[in-house]
């Protein structure tokens, strides 16, 4: 839906520097030229890609989606193998051009607009210097054509949490962005009411807002999962996530410190920092005794569900999650999840999904842990089957669908 309290802008024309091609067919679908920092085959970018991917599950019949992004996965120096480059592929529901190092020359990026002469653009990322910063940079300076609409994703990055990581590189940053008018015309894509709020704290009470929640898979509220049954007294736990600082793994490991009975947590993901995750090697080192921590690699999106029913439960402290899939796939694989406050995953308790907690206080994620540790079969088998049915009842709200349409048909007026 479009932010009722947002008053409508002014689009600027500018000379269009570009080469001119025939104007897109009106008899074709619409066309979204989505810019992206990872795709597939890649998969251990984790949320946004699952983001992009649930949105062309959802409305593929409705709208052509086109990529432009890396030529490789988070994380990796080596491209991906036998995928050519500067050329635009089917890659499952979209077609996708991947872009070899360097990935902002303005040549290339300028090359696939023109031949995919699209509708909408649409930022998967507000800080992503190659597919977000360059682009809009063309756009400002009349590189890019200024008629096209802009639509952004900032996907949780302008969160106290996520801010507080890098802060000084990123208020300058914003200061030049905001000085150079950069993201001047363009609608922004919230989640939920808070991202909206810290949307306009940086930008302006001016700026056009449109709120669609992140949308789930199609496929995996269809998804069965055979579940093993819990042990009394001890607690298989799992953490699945990118290993960064703003998962706050560190956190987990220092609340499993507290932990008095028997805890197995073994630990899925990227591991983007090697400095941070050495400080989390020495933290799995000097847990106690009764908890046993692992790190077991990197899972991709198709073992994800069948990954995570073979534990009791699901922990992420996390310093902020715009939305969170791998929490909704925790709950579909029936583990009950154990979370900080800072996701839309709230009130779980109460429903018996789980529980969302301070970080300020971590002695409450010990006694939830423990909590859960000692509860028997049947106790824990109804929990269980709570979380699924918390998430399925997200994923089968068909408001989710109708209000990411809103979004999009709000954007493509601008």
């Amino acid at each position: 839906m479009i932010d009722k309290s947002t008053p409508g802008g002014i689009i600027l024309v500018v000379a269009d520097t570009m080469q001119k091609d025939s104007p897109p067919d009106r008899g074709r679908k619409r066309r979204i030229l989505c810019f992206t920092s990872y795709f597939l085959p890649g998969f251990k970018s984790g949320g946004p890609l699952r983001s992009l991917l649930h949105l062309q599950e959802w409305l593929r019949d409705e709208y052509e989606f086109w990529l432009v992004t890396r030529n490789r996965d988070l994380g990796d120096e080596v491209p991906y193998a036998a995928v050519a480059t500067r050329q635009w592929l089917p890659v499952g529901n979209a077609r996708v051009w991947y872009l070899s190092a360097p990935h902002w020359l303005p040549g290339p990026i300028r090359r696939a607009l023109r031949e995919a002469q699209p509708d909408l653009l649409y930022f998967h990322s507000s800080f992503d210097f190659c597919l977000t910063i360059v682009p809009l940079l063309m756009r400002r300076f009349g590189l890019l054509p200024r008629r096209i609409p802009v639509l952004i994703a900032p996907r949780g990055e302008f969160s106290e949490g996520a801010r507080s990581i890098k802060q000084l590189k990123k208020n300058v940053f914003l200061f030049f962005a905001r000085a150079l008018d950069l993201y001047g015309n363009v609608t922004w894509h919230a989640t939920k009411d808070e991202e909206a709020a810290q949307i306009r704290a940086l930008w302006g009470d001016r700026v056009r807002v449109a709120i669609a929640p992140n949308l789930p898979s199609r496929i995996f509220s269809e998804v069965q999962t055979n579940r093993q049954p819990k042990q009394p007294g001890a607690l298989r736990l799992v953490f699945l996530s990118r290993i960064s600082r703003m998962k706050n793994l560190d956190g987990a490991l220092q609340m499993l410190s507290g932990v008095t009975v028997p805890v197995t947590f073994d630990i899925y993901g990227t591991r983007e920092d090697p400095a941070y995750w050495a400080e989390c090697s020495q933290l799995i080192d000097k847990l106690p005794a009764n908890v046993v921590g692992t790190y077991r690699g990197v899972v991709p999106p198709e073992a994800v569900l069948p990954t995570l029913a073979g534990y009791d439960a699901f922990l992420l402290p996390t310093l902020g999650e715009n939305f969170g899939h791998v929490i909704l796939e925790a709950l579909l694989a029936g583990c009950p999840v154990v979370l900080s406050d800072r996701t839309p995953w709230r009130n779980l308790a109460a429903s018996r999904a789980g529980f969302d907690l301070g970080l300020d206080q971590p002695a409450r994620f010990q006694q939830a842990i423990e909590r859960l540790a000692v509860m028997g079969a049947e106790e824990f088998t109804a929990w269980s089957g709570s979380a699924r049915a918390f998430g399925l009842q997200y994923s089968n709200n068909p408001e989710l669908v109708a209000q990411t349409r809103s979004m999009l048909a709000a954007a493509l007026l601008t």
